[in-house]
């Protein structure tokens, strides 16, 4: 783990629960004590994945995003969120209110898919996708890297409940529980996986314009 200060959050490197190498065995359990330590003390760390993928890819999706961000108002607005369950799609500049002020952002949210969607039901419709070739791919190949992430990082410290945001160039996670630190044994880590290994998901892709001079709101308000 890179020193940090009171200030910063600690920074994570996952890279020795991406192999099974008994030599590993000392950095695993070194690992698992920061982010043990980190989920105490801090309550969030940063994981550095730069082991995990290529820095290429999540470049690559960036310029996806920008792409899109960049087409005629008319054309993001054909995936609107209106034309779904208010909750997957497109939300225009200033759509998104933090605090009571308009973000000054604009973005794209994506879901887990249900079976049997409705779009007449809260997060119960379908995803809506750019038309920008590749885009659909590149993004559901990182969606499947990222849930594989979830759970590698789980099982480094086992933890009963958790929640993750998955941004594009770095992950950061909030863990709630260790059941590491509390012992878990391997079959109860086992037993637990199979509970949870196709877990709910949420994805954002944000755009975030410079904000105007005379601009009093924010690119994205705090959140509580």
């Amino acid at each position: 783990m890179l020193p940090v200060s009171i200030n910063a959050l600690p920074i994570i490197d996952i890279a020795p629960f991406l192999n099974r190498d008994l030599c590993d065995a000392e950095l695993r359990a070194s690992t698992a004590a920061a982010l043990h330590d980190a989920c105490v003390e801090y309550g969030f760390f940063y994981l550095d994945i730069s082991a995990y993928v290529d820095p290429t890819i999540p470049a690559h999706l960036a310029e996806l995003g920008r792409e899109f961000f960049h087409l005629p108002q008319v054309e993001k607005d054909t995936i609107a969120l209106k034309n779904e369950d208010g909750a997957r799609g497109y939300a225009r500049l200033k759509e998104n209110v933090t605090n009571g002020k308009a973000d000054n952002h604009e973005g794209i949210d994506f879901y887990k898919p249900v079976k049997n969607p409705d779009r007449t039901r809260p997060l119960w419709g379908e995803n809506q996708w750019p038309v920008i070739p590749g885009f659909r791919e590149r993004y559901e190949e990182w969606i499947e890297k990222m849930k594989a992430l979830g759970m590698i990082v789980m099982e480094a410290y086992g933890s009963t409940s958790y929640y993750f945001r998955f941004e594009i160039t770095y992950v950061i996670a909030r863990v709630r529980s260790m059941a590491q630190g509390l012992g878990m044994m391997p079959e109860e880590w086992l037993d637990l996986r199979a509970k949870v290994d196709d877990s709910f998901w949420s994805m954002r892709i944000i755009g975030y314009p410079p904000l105007p001079t005379d601009d009093d709101g924010f690119s994205c308000g705090a959140h509580k």
